[in-house]
């Protein structure tokens, strides 16, 4: 009987230790993937293996927070150091596929936001979870909604809950209007060819990318494959006879050469 109390009595203080845990956890969210983050203290050490969200944690004001960044940073990213020249100080730590680890845990962060495959989830990320560091993990952004979505999810991560409710609502509101202005504008609205800058690549209807040729007037070639990523033959481009060529490039020292690579493909010369 006196055994039978004693079990009942620690298996009642698992149940309540174990509740508390969570009920005073400071910061409780989730990620793109549906997985539950939950951290004792709001994260004061952030390290990014995917730069993408530097631009957004700044926004939200806490960028001071971030201690390590990804290695492509200032080969891809630029702009954003310019704009946030204090990541000039920041410590490298790999990238997606193949993030240095060591480097990772001696900078003992709260958080690591990464970045992983909306297809393949786990790809990158897997080497994360043997050493129980809280990580947060999104993916490509699939349109408007989705990128707003991520922006809160952030926020609550962060701790920034209503600095991301103000940034989604001002971003919302400059997209509706400016959807609004050139949706009663437009009515003859050009055909785009978004290359991606890699192969034959371009981007479907089930990327950002589509949604936000349309909302700035125009038509996504590649919008009628129901496909986040799409390999377009050159022959099938001419055919189509785009508008308007958009270019991208992951480099600002590419931007000449990847003009000169499509201006220099056969056929395309007399695309208009």
């Amino acid at each position: 009987m006196l055994s039978l109390f004693f079990k009942s009595t620690i298996l009642c203080m698992v149940i309540l230790i174990s509740s508390a845990k969570y009920s005073t956890a400071a910061i409780v969210g989730y990620d793109d993937f549906g997985r539950k983050i939950v951290m004792p203290n709001l994260p004061e050490r952030v390290v990014l293996i995917s730069a993408t969200p530097i631009a957004t944690i700044f926004e939200l004001g806490a960028g001071d927070r971030i201690v390590g960044v990804p290695d492509s940073i200032f080969r891809s990213y630029l702009s954003t150091v310019r704009r946030y020249p204090s990541l000039l100080k920041k410590p490298l730590v790999g990238g997606v596929g193949n993030p240095n680890i060591e480097k990772i845990i001696s900078l003992a962060p709260d958080l690591i936001i990464c970045f992983d495959s909306m297809d393949s989830p786990g790809k990158h990320t897997r080497v994360f979870e043997r050493y129980g560091i809280p990580y947060a993990s999104f993916g490509i952004v699939k349109d408007v909604k989705h990128g707003l979505e991520q922006i809160r999810r952030l926020g609550i991560l962060l701790g920034k809950e209503k600095e991301a409710k103000n940034l989604t609502r001002q971003i919302k509101t400059e997209i509706d209007e400016l959807a609004g202005q050139i949706g009663a504008q437009a009515k003859n609205r050009p055909l785009v060819y978004y290359w991606g800058g890699f192969g034959n690549g371009t981007y479907g209807r089930r990327a950002a990318i589509n949604e936000l040729i349309e909302i700035a007037g125009g038509v996504n070639l590649a919008g009628e494959f129901d496909r986040q990523h799409v390999e377009l033959s050159p022959e099938y481009v001419i055919s189509r006879n785009p508008d308007i060529i958009v270019i991208s490039y992951w480099q600002e020292d590419q931007q000449e050469a990847r003009v000169e690579e499509i201006k220099t493909r056969p056929g395309f010369s007399e695309v208009k």
